[in-house]
């Protein structure tokens, strides 16, 4: 195996790539403001098309997408993220079909609308994906937990046939659709999938990083490694290697930082979980990230062969899934896995994982591109800074395609201390969306006591952010009323000190 850099995507060979690889996404929509996630191999020019109506014709707004409108994020030589956020004069009507185009422009052809550029978010028919805009909050869909190697269909291709049986229908169609975590599996990843998120480092040129505290010098080094498929336990934070990298419980049972049983695939870089939200929800992106299984020994040949067979089904439900996702205002929040099994569980935990460098990155690149892919679009007014800041990052990478190391740890010190993750929208009914990974109480006697799922500070925020409403939806990751049977054995393991054991945070366990 060799070494992958920003390098081995030669210049010539962006003309080949599709101007958009990935959305786009609705994110946060309002009458007066539109907010569109999208991923593109290079910064595009873009404009806003709207057309009201059940056939959607005449355009009755255009606009375009400037500066202001939208801001370019380079996450490799050829991957640019665009996050569109359009203003409007004048507020959009509610419980009516908005059809919408993004119209890319082009120097010697007319301008490319998603009917030619992304086909597959088009239902039958239709010349533009559409949405609405609920006067309320009457029907939300909701999801959570897609591992693309589970061997069930994705659910967001059930969502996308349920709009389509009701594509011209405002009245039956859902306002929202509310993701509750684990949108990507960083910490339990398929051998097939991180092989194809190798592939899409190399074919977009991916910034690659340096790596302080790690057994290997850099992002390259990682990629190249024997053990970087199936084996990345052994790269990972190590007692042996480094210093107070390993918890010690009752007993003392020496216990890893990142518990996951499945940690064998652990993403590391900022570019492979940048790859993995790339092909979490675009079939383009799979196009571009096709590489023969590797050299694996059994039973790892055996398993990759397994896993492969499971990606098949999530590849084939992807095109279904992407047009959900642009035909509904879709929100998100994080849970656990989007970061790594056990976040913050405890405060040994974080000590233990916020103290070393190598740790404290792996972490810290999961927040970096969960802000950028996710937490952006809840709410943009409060990652402004966030987004300035990635922006310098990666606007200087060296000249191998490497991100400066002091530039990336300064976002991340920002980002781990971060604290507008929540979010409410005034809507009728008010919905508000908690964080419970981030705001927690933590036991300064029992540091592996299991941590509160929110502070008082944070209680009392919420507290008032239900004053005065006769009702509200409530997001939680955590589940509010959740399996008796699993919260007794959840009590029982942390009295005996195994907390991280059964993943012991539920809201009955924190009265």
């Amino acid at each position: 195996m060799t070494p992958m850099s920003a390098a081995d995507s030669p210049a010539d060979r962006h003309a080949e790539l599709p101007p958009v690889l990935a959305g786009p996404i609705l994110r946060r929509l309002e009458p007066q403001r539109l907010v569109l996630w999208l991923v593109a191999s290079r910064a595009l020019t873009l404009s806003l098309e709207l057309a009201f109506g059940p056939h959607g014709s005449p355009v009755a707004r255009a606009i375009e997408l400037g500066e202001q409108a939208c801001r370019r994020v380079p996450i490799g030589r050829h991957a640019w993220l665009h996050l569109i956020d359009v203003a409007l004069d004048s507020p959009l009507p509610t419980d009516t079909i908005i059809h919408y185009d993004v119209l890319v422009q082009r120097a010697a052809a007319p301008p490319a609308g998603i009917a030619q550029w992304a086909p597959h978010l088009l239902h039958e028919g239709a010349r533009r994906p559409c949405f609405v805009l609920k006067a309320r909050l009457d029907d939300i869909l909701f999801g959570s937990c897609r591992k693309p190697h589970h061997p069930a269909r994705d659910g967001l291709a059930r969502a996308d046939a349920l709009l389509g049986r009701h594509l011209l229908a405002p009245a039956r169609r859902p306002a929202l659709l509310m993701l509750c975590g684990d949108q990507v599996y960083a910490d339990d990843v398929a051998g097939p999938m991180l092989v194809a998120v190798h592939a899409l480092i190399r074919r977009l040129g991916l910034y690659g990083e340096h790596l302080q505290g790690a057994v290997v010098a850099d992002s390259e080094a990682l990629y190249a490694h024997a053990a970087s498929y199936y084996r990345r336990e052994d790269l990972l934070p190590a007692f042996r290697s480094n210093e107070a990298l390993r918890e010690r419980f009752f007993g003392g049972v020496q216990k890893p930082v990142f518990t996951t049983a499945s940690a064998h695939n652990h993403l590391v870089t900022l570019g492979e979980v940048f790859a993995m939200y790339l092909l979490a929800w675009s079939p383009t992106a799979w196009q571009l990230a096709q590489a023969p299984m590797p050299a694996l020994a059994e039973p790892f040949a055996a398993r990759y062969r397994k896993e492969e067979a499971a990606l098949a089904g999530f590849r084939q439900d992807l095109p279904h899934a992407a047009r959900a996702l642009a035909h509904v205002q879709t929100l998100m929040i994080f849970d656990d896995h989007d970061i790594t099994d056990d976040w913050n569980l405890s405060a040994r935990w974080e000590l233990t994982a916020y103290q070393h460098p190598f740790s404290r990155r792996i972490v810290g690149n999961a927040l970096i591109a969960y802000a950028l892919c996710q937490g952006w679009g809840n709410d943009p007014d409060a990652f402004g800074d966030v987004v300035r800041q990635a922006a310098e990052l990666t606007h200087a990478p060296d000249a191998g395609g490497r991100l400066d190391c002091c530039l990336q740890d300064a976002l991340v010190d920002r980002l781990l201390q971060f604290d507008q993750w929540h979010y409410v929208l005034p809507t009728s009914p008010a919905l508000i969306v908690l964080d419970t990974r981030t705001h927690r109480w933590r036991s300064e006697r029992y540091l592996s006591r299991p941590s509160g799922l929110m502070d008082w500070e944070a209680l009392s925020e919420f507290q008032q952010q239900l004053l005065d409403k006769p009702a509200a939806v409530i997001v939680s990751p955590a589940p509010m009323f959740g399996v008796k049977l699993i919260e007794t054995i959840q009590r029982i393991m942390s009295w005996a000190g195994h907390s991280l054991m059964v993943d012991a945070e539920n809201w009955m366990a924190h009265r």
